[in-house]
């Protein structure tokens, strides 16, 4: 074989492979999180001025005994009523939100109406100080790096690879009718 036609294989075979390189820059990001991986909340509050306690400490309860457990499904909400509790001594409780996930999103929904014996006590504007936090652990890895969110006084706080934090704060309007999203990515 003559030395042309050597130099133009080579050639031929350093355009071939360097075409398939653009494949690669069109394959889809990861989504953050899988369908089918089991998401573990606990609720904490924290009052201006005081220190961050769980939702069930306030009924003398373990930090752990209002965990609430569900697995992400693209078709059903895991906490349909996330921080509900039957027989306290205050009653039975209804949620509080309904948590939807999905692998790029978390969407907040606020369900008692107006005149719930139990939430309406805890309606309102948050002032400076205030926190209710959502602890979610995963049981794998989530993949979330950033996210947006449509509501300015939410933060999500990427604790570690299997924890989020959803954080409402300063100026979030706690009343009826009140919804979120949260763009994972």
């Amino acid at each position: 074989m003559n030395l042309n036609k050597i130099l133009f294989f080579l050639l031929l075979s350093i355009f071939t492979f360097s075409s398939c390189g653009d494949d690669d820059e069109s394959t889809p990001a990861p989504l953050p999180l899988t369908e089918g991986v089991d998401i573990t909340l606990r609720n904490t509050l924290q009052d201006p001025g005081e220190a961050e306690g769980t939702y069930a400490s306030l009924f003398m309860q373990a930090d752990d005994a209002f965990d609430e457990f569900g697995t992400l499904s693209n078709s059903s909400s895991e906490f349909a009523t996330a921080l509900a509790q039957p027989g306290t001594p205050f009653g039975d409780i209804s949620g509080l939100y309904n948590i939807d996930f999905t692998e790029n999103s978390i969407d907040f929904t606020l369900l008692p109406a107006a005149n719930d014996p139990f939430w309406q006590n805890v309606f309102g504007v948050f002032p400076a100080g205030k926190f209710d936090r959502y602890y979610f652990t995963f049981s794998e890895s989530h993949n979330i790096s950033g996210f947006t969110c449509s509501n300015s006084s939410v933060n999500l706080r990427i604790d570690s690879e299997t924890v989020v934090v959803v954080e409402l704060s300063e100026d979030y309007d706690m009343n009826p009718g009140t919804a979120f999203t949260i763009n994972l990515n």
